[in-house]
């Protein structure tokens, strides 16, 4: 029996995966490549949710390199990533727990994130979760990155499904703007990669970790809040 009336967008950086290990790997790959110096684990967390190009650009100025390194080191981080994007990268807390109740309870679900499509897709397959998503939308050509609402409207707009609520589900202000900009509800999880109180978002519903989620939508059997 179908209890809910909803579909739920998950980020995925952050929110469902902690994928930072495998971007560093890529970047620090790169960054010897053209002789620059290599940038930690933590700092480099603190430049990611707004897509690949603006990420090598800020690695490029943090490590000391010249702006016209900016497209270079953006192919270059770009080509390493998509060839190995899971080889450190694990499920963040409770993730595993949260899909499969929303697969158990017939929740459509969807992927919506400033990561590239390709491999976004690569990514997923290859950590044997593309069961759970019929909706996986990364960046593309000519598509304003969140927290524009365009991405978000464009993963609504590919749901095959006949229940009209969505929720968006993230880690940063990106996904509670892109949300609200979309007039979709939103729900921010402590744990990711923002670097500001995750009570500070402005998110409809703010979670400590993912495992609360169920909880919540337990108690959306009476009817949202």
């Amino acid at each position: 029996m179908e209890c809910f009336n909803f579909n739920i967008i998950f980020d995925l950086d952050g929110t469902l995966v902690h994928s930072i290990p495998d971007m560093h790997n890529a970047i620090n790959k790169t960054l010897t490549e053209y002789s620059l110096e290599k940038i930690s684990e933590e700092k480099l967390q603190t430049f990611v949710g707004e897509g690949m190009l603006s990420l090598s650009k800020k690695v490029v100025d943090y490590c000391g390199g010249n702006q016209r390194l900016y497209e270079t080191v953006f192919n270059s981080y770009r080509q390493n990533y998509s060839e190995e994007p899971y080889k450190y990268s694990t499920l963040m807390p409770g993730v595993m727990n949260a899909l499969d109740y929303f697969y158990n309870q017939k929740i459509p679900m969807g992927i919506c994130t400033n990561k590239r499509q390709f491999v976004t897709e690569k990514l997923i397959k290859q950590m044997s979760l593309d069961k759970f998503f019929d909706v996986i939308i990364g960046a593309q050509d000519n598509i304003p990155l969140k927290p524009k609402p365009d991405m978000i409207q464009l993963t609504i707009n590919k749901f095959n499904s006949t229940k009209s609520s969505f929720f968006m589900v993230g880690d940063t202000s990106n996904d509670v703007d892109a949300a609200k900009s979309a007039n979709i509800k939103s729900i921010a999880v402590n744990g990711g990669y923002t670097h500001v109180d995750i009570n500070s978002l402005g998110a409809d519903y703010t979670l400590e970790t993912m495992e609360e989620i169920i909880d919540l939508f337990e108690s959306f059997k009476l009817g949202p809040n």
